[in-house]
């Protein structure tokens, strides 16, 4: 399972397995990211992680969570 949140500071991530973390990251906005809105930086938060893990989730089943509504329908999309 993959959590991730994105603020007006910083991007967060937490990686789980069976109830356990396996790994967590989180960064600062960059200057120009500031200025984006809440709907863009979510789903910049999920690429993100997905980019840094590949190697832990390359062919496995993944959940993601989030907290904004928006991205539900990125993802219900066929």
């Amino acid at each position: 399972m993959i959590y991730c949140d994105a603020s007006s500071v910083s991007l967060s991530y937490l990686l789980m397995q069976r109830g356990k973390v396996i790994t967590y990251a989180s960064r600062q906005l960059k200057v120009h990211e500031k200025n984006y809105p809440t709907h863009d930086l979510e789903p910049a938060v999920v690429v993100f992680e997905l980019h840094i893990w590949r190697h832990y989730l390359y062919g496995v089943h993944v959940d993601v969570f989030t907290d904004h509504k928006s991205l539900q329908y990125i993802f219900t999309q066929k």
